[in-house]
């Protein structure tokens, strides 16, 4: 990668960047087109090449990106800094959601990443992306409150079924163009709610 591309002005970055995210989100890393990306984003392909080297160069930037405009927005929505474990997700969905109106693809490229197949970036994106939710489950168990949950419930199991509704949610969301964050915030914030009088103890349960 170029270090001229961090010197354009921030839209003009800004621009790339989502041209180049809403191409890969919509093809697989094969059939995506550098060229397309170029007329999305309004620059020349040209131009584009001289920013990257080449297309694994991009791909990698972007998901690199997804990873640390995550972690910056997380960390600016406090979204662990409760033992609330349905307050975690709420502020979780607002953190995504903020993201989206600033890159509305970013998230579908990060799914479609997930799936990619390509031999040259998969194994990469696979073992980053493992680790990441390793960590971030190890983070969440640590500091939730254990007694707010239903007796028996068992939560690695709820946590596994929570995220594999969302992650299917975001999918057919992504699928439908075009996106509207407050649509998803709204839909899923519902979701939240509902999830929380299934698993949590009622008050007149917290004695029994």
């Amino acid at each position: 990668m170029n270090d001229k591309f961090f010197q354009l002005p921030a839209q003009k970055q800004k621009r790339i960047l989502n041209a180049a995210y809403k191409v890969f989100a919509q093809s697989p890393y094969k059939k995506a087109s550098m060229s397309l990306i170029a007329y999305e984003s309004g620059v020349s392909k040209s131009l584009l090449f001289y920013y990257f080297k080449n297309k694994q160069d991009l791909y990698l930037y972007l998901w690199t990106q997804v990873i640390e405009m995550t972690r910056k927005t997380i960390q600016a929505y406090k979204t662990l800094e409760t033992d609330d474990f349905f307050e975690m997700l709420r502020r979780s969905l607002r953190s995504k959601c903020a993201l989206m109106k600033e890159h509305p693809y970013l998230y579908a490229f990060s799914l479609q990443a997930y799936y990619e197949t390509e031999p040259s970036i998969q194994n990469l994106i696979q073992d980053q992306f493992h680790m990441l939710s390793r960590s971030s489950e190890a983070i969440v168990f640590e500091r939730i409150d254990r007694t707010r949950f239903r007796k028996k419930i068992d939560l690695r199991k709820m946590y596994q079924e929570i995220l594999y509704a969302m992650d299917g949610y975001m999918l057919s969301q992504f699928r439908s163009d075009p996106i509207v964050p407050n649509k998803i915030e709204k839909e899923i914030m519902d979701l939240i709610e509902f999830w929380e009088t299934i698993y949590y103890q009622k008050e007149n349960e917290n004695g029994a």
